[in-house]
């Protein structure tokens, strides 16, 4: 039996697709609900009118997906939870073909959907990832043609949370999705948590979804796309966050020069375009959350099994298109990579 839990915010616009194809899924949900991080859109009224079997869960507050996916699965009443963001389209079959990887062993504790691009279904989005040992993701099948995709047989380093089913227990047992990280990053940490105690995430490339636009001021796209302020701050703030709540302390000093280098090139990044306040912003919050992050860190690293070098990569880092895909920009980027994989090489064996 599955409960179905749609992260919604002021996507009344995106619910009847949404709900839509996750009732026509075969078998169907035994339990959808939609929590609601108290939208002002008319969100709620709606469902009433045209979902009334749909369980509505107001938040109180915008939490960000990360509170609302908690309180989702708290409340949810079985174990295999289905989570997807309200821009989310399942294709038909996708919760069959999802339920029989999450099936595949007991080890299983998160099964990614392929994400394919709102705009032009062809190209896929999301294929799941792996954790670089600076703490990004490196997205397998970026934007790349779904005729060209490989998909993998084995499992993945890390899930995005999209689209994804897991087991309530298992959820719980790693804390959930962190709040303090709103939205951003919250897909590393939670990754990381699951795999550090051996449990594995598998991608399930015959269960596809469309992905519509994505989270309003934070999602890009597109080359044109504006890369706002916020993510700025996200950024400059939730890397750290993550680092210090999941990494091994030995792995964390041993990579110290690796992360302050990033940590500068991202600085030059965000200063040239003019967010040089969330950038500091995002600095000064990480400040006053390490304490958090150390409570945090007691929680995450209990149960542990599996040491950050078996966990972590130094494969040719992601970046959002039209970012230093030519010129200078394109040079430097080459050399970052190699720079970080060779790093990476020395420490590795050393990593706790």
């Amino acid at each position: 039996m599955i409960s179905a839990i749609v992260v919604n915010w002021n996507g009344r616009a995106y619910l009847p697709d949404c709900l839509t194809a996750l009732f026509a899924q075969v078998p169907c949900p035994d339990e959808v609900i939609v929590v609601d991080n108290h939208s002002d859109d008319d969100s709620r009224e709606w469902l009433a009118v045209n979902f009334p079997t749909v369980r509505v869960f107001d938040t109180g507050r915008n939490g960000g997906p990360c509170l609302a996916r908690n309180e989702g699965v708290r409340i949810a009443s079985h174990e295999h939870c289905l989570l997807l963001d309200n821009d989310v389209v399942l294709s038909p079959g996708a919760l069959a073909a999802m339920s029989v990887a999450m099936q595949q062993d007991s080890s299983v504790a998160m099964v990614q959907a392929r994400s394919l691009c709102g705009d032009n279904p062809s190209i896929i989005h999301y294929d799941g990832a792996d954790i670089h040992f600076l703490g990004t993701l490196v997205l397998r099948n970026w934007f790349q043609p779904l005729a060209m995709a490989d998909s993998p047989k084995v499992p993945i380093g890390a899930a995005i949370a999209l689209c994804f089913l897991t087991k309530k227990s298992v959820y719980r047992e790693v804390g959930g999705f962190n709040e303090c990280l709103f939205i951003l990053y919250e897909d590393n940490e939670f990754s990381y948590k699951l795999r550090m105690r051996g449990y594995s995430i598998r991608l399930a490339a015959d269960a596809t979804c469309i992905h519509k636009a994505g989270t309003k001021g934070l999602s890009v796209r597109k080359a044109s796309d504006h890369y706002s302020g916020q993510r700025t701050f996200l950024h400059s703030r939730n890397r750290w966050f993550v680092l210090l709540t999941c990494m091994r302390w030995r792995t964390f000093f041993l990579t110290l020069p690796a992360q302050l280098l990033y940590g500068v090139v991202y600085a030059i990044f965000g200063h040239q375009r003019g967010h040089v306040r969330e950038w500091w912003r995002g600095k000064w919050d990480l400040l006053k959350l390490i304490p958090t992050a150390i409570a945090a860190r007691k929680c995450a690293q209990s149960g542990r099994t599996v040491p950050d070098r078996a966990l972590l990569v130094a494969l040719p880092m992601t970046v959002n298109p039209g970012i230093a895909e030519r010129g200078f920009t394109a040079m430097v980027r080459r050399v970052l990579d190699r720079l970080f994989a060779g790093y990476w090489f020395v420490v590795r064996r050393l990593c706790g």
